[in-house]
Order: structure tokens, then sequence, then C-alpha cells
């Protein structure tokens, strides 16, 4: 059962979506002219895109 679990297409479509959070709030950062609303905005959606991920990560653990 826990093979059939980890081969279920839907925990990798949540990590590619954290990942690609995750960039878009590093590149946020650095295309963006400096500016202290930007820089947060960029690491919450890092942060947010990593644990989004990880959430993922452990759906597939859990099994």
């Amino acid at each position: 059962m826990s093979m059939v679990n980890a081969n279920n297409p839907s925990h990798y479509k949540v990590i590619v979506i954290g990942l690609f959070v995750t960039l878009f709030g590093v590149y946020i950062k650095q295309i963006i002219e400096h500016s202290l609303v930007i820089d947060l905005l960029g690491w919450v959606l890092t942060f947010v895109g990593a644990l989004i991920s990880i959430s993922g990560v452990f759906k597939i653990l859990k099994g």
C-alpha cells in the first residue's frame, strides 16, 4: 500500500508547486529593486514554498 501512495502524482505536484513558489520568492528579491517590502515578500514566499515542498515530501513518507 505504501508504494501506491508514494507513486501518487498529487504528492509530486505539491512538491513542484512549492519549488515554483520558492523560486519566485528568490527571483523577486533579485529582479525588483531592493526595498523592505519586496525583500520581506521574497523571504515569505521562499519560506512558504519550502514548507509546501516539505509537506509534500512528508505526505510521501507517511505512506
